[in-house]
């Protein structure tokens, strides 16, 4: 077996198994993009998605007499416009994508590797391993519980009153397929079951996808970092009828380009994402409120759940982004720390402009509106309590 392929089976494949196998499903692994078969599998995907949404709004502008929780719905609403948000920016910008994927592929195949530079590599590896298979777990085990209990549900019902012809959908149905016969119901419910799967891995293979290429590019930035930190007198007078910035910059120019891919890959899509998880967020507190005043606790229990979910999705993005700036500015502070003083003349001029350069970090946008940092995550809080407290007010009044 080559190096190569020993590298892809133990490095890129440590990190991107989960990954790779969920956006392989709905047709969004981007070294694939070019492959005829696989784009009819993502107009399938695309199909079931956009159905699975139409299905989701007419059935929550229609009146039947049945009681429905609002929230719930919306949430669903949600849930459903996520995927399909899923579904169409990655497929728009596959070509840029497939460059930051083919060169993580490079990075862990390369065969001068060292040790310490596997084992930085391998540290964000794992970080971004362990999101993709928390949220595909828990996301699992909750549609599995969900799909269980309805399916029981309308047993019971069956069981009890072979009359019965209103069910309960694991999509909101009910008012849509109203009067259908049991076996009806099953087939409909075993389609549901398909659309169900294809939402879920749709919200969990794009954003764990960009969490995960992003911490690469993190580890990236810095191996470079330890490179320009182990620049030296002796470096310098070993290249001195040549340029040892020059590989440094090229590689530094190279990681830029990836970290632009991705700006313009996510952008507008966390914009939207920020937006409705903060739209969500406080209709789901000012319904704690009101569900605490009538003292019903197992809701409040049930929304306050749903809510940290929806902070630990916020927490992601402005997580990756934060360390993909603080990655980028630590190489000026490695460039300043170095031993340029005992440098060539011609070195240190050309350190100023790298220095000059790196200041200016590395940073993913929410449309281009604000920056993702972990001081996001406190103005979308504070933002979120705003809408409340207006939301109480007016329902006061």
């Amino acid at each position: 077996m080559t190096t190569s392929t020993t590298n892809w089976d133990s490095g890129m494949d440590y990190g991107f198994f989960a990954i790779r196998s969920m956006m392989w499903t709905v047709g969004l692994w981007p070294v694939q993009r070019n492959n005829v078969i696989y784009t009819m599998q993502w107009l399938v995907a695309f199909a079931i998605g956009s159905l699975t949404m139409l299905n989701v709004l007419i059935e929550s502008f229609r009146s039947c007499g049945i009681a429905r929780d609002g929230l719930e719905i919306f949430r669903l609403i949600e849930s459903c416009v996520h995927a399909w948000l899923n579904l169409i920016f990655p497929r728009i910008y596959m070509k840029k994508l497939a460059v930051n994927v083919n060169s993580a592929i490079d990075d862990w195949s390369s065969p001068f590797m060292r040790k310490e530079s596997r084992a930085t590599m391998t540290a964000y590896a794992r970080t971004g391993r362990l999101v993709a298979l928390a949220q595909l777990a828990v996301g699992s085990a909750g549609s599995v519980l969900w799909f269980a209990s309805v399916f029981l549900d309308n047993r019971r019902k069956v069981a009890s009153n072979n009359n019965a012809t209103t069910w309960n959908f694991v999509l909101p149905s009910t008012c849509l397929y109203k009067g259908v016969s049991y076996s009806t119901y099953e087939l409909l419910f075993a389609m549901q079951i398909v659309q169900g799967t294809v939402v879920f891995i749709a919200e969990c293979a794009c954003d764990s996808f960009f969490f995960s290429i992003t911490v690469h590019l993190c580890g990236q930035l810095e191996l470079l970092k330890m490179k320009f930190t182990e620049i030296d007198k002796n470096s310098d007078n070993k290249h001195r009828n040549g340029n040892i910035l020059g590989p440094l910059v090229e590689r530094h120019c190279h990681l830029i380009v990836l970290a632009r891919n991705i700006e313009d890959a996510f952008n507008i899509y966390i914009l939207l994402r920020l937006l409705i998880i903060n739209i969500v967020i406080a209709t789901g507190g000012i319904n704690v409120i009101l569900l605490f005043n009538d003292h019903d606790y197992k809701g409040v229990l049930k929304i306050i759940t749903a809510i940290q979910f929806y902070m630990v999705q916020i927490f992601l993005y402005t997580y990756a982004g934060d360390i993909l700036q603080n990655q980028s500015l630590s190489i000026l502070s490695a460039v300043y720390n170095s031993t340029w003083y005992e440098m060539s003349p011609v070195t240190v001029k050309d350190l100023v402009f790298v220095m000059m350069r790196t200041k200016i970090p590395l940073r993913i946008s929410a449309g281009k509106f604000f920056y993702l940092t972990r001081a996001t995550m406190t103005d979308i809080l504070k933002t979120t309590l705003s809408y409340i407290s207006f939301l109480r007010v007016t329902m006061e009044n």
